[in-house]
C-alpha cells in the first residue's frame, strides 16, 4: 500500500469527527456533574479553539486563508487539553480518558500531515 493523500484522505474527517465528540462529551460530563468552574471554562476552551483549527483549516485547504492559520488554534486546543487533564487527574477517569483521546486523534492527525508531506 502506498502512502499517499488519495489513500489516506478519509482519515483526516474520521480524526476531525472523534476529536469534536470527545470534547463535546466531556464538555457535557464537566457541566453535567458541575465539575467546578475552572473544568468547564478548559472544556469550553477546548473545544472552541478546535473548532477554530478545524474552520481554518478547511478554510485553507480551499485557498482562502494561509495553510499555516491553523495551527496556532491547535496548539492552544492542546494546551487547553494538557491543563484539563492536569486539572482533573485522579478525580475523573472517563473525563481523562475522553480528554486522552481527543488529543491522541490530534495527535494522529499531525503524524498522518508529516506523513504525507515527506
Amino acid at each position: 500500500m502506498e502512502l499517499s493523500a488519495r489513500v489516506l484522505w478519509p482519515l483526516f474527517p474520521l480524526l476531525l469527527l472523534i476529536v469534536v465528540i470527545c470534547l463535546t462529551w466531556a464538555l457535557v460530563r464537566v457541566v453535567r456533574r458541575s465539575s467546578g468552574t475552572t473544568a468547564v471554562w478548559l472544556q469550553a476552551g477546548a473545544l472552541v479553539c478546535y473548532l477554530l483549527a478545524a474552520v481554518s483549516a478547511i478554510a485553507s485547504e480551499q485557498g482562502a486563508l494561509s495553510v499555516n492559520i491553523h495551527r496556532p488554534f491547535s496548539l492552544l486546543t492542546q494546551l487547553a487539553i494538557a491543563s484539563a487533564l492536569f486539572h482533573v487527574w485522579k478525580k475523573d477517569r472517563p473525563l481523562v480518558l475522553l480528554n486522552g483521546g481527543a488529543w491522541a486523534a490530534i495527535l494522529a492527525d499531525t503524524a498522518l500531515h508529516y506523513l504525507l508531506a515527506r
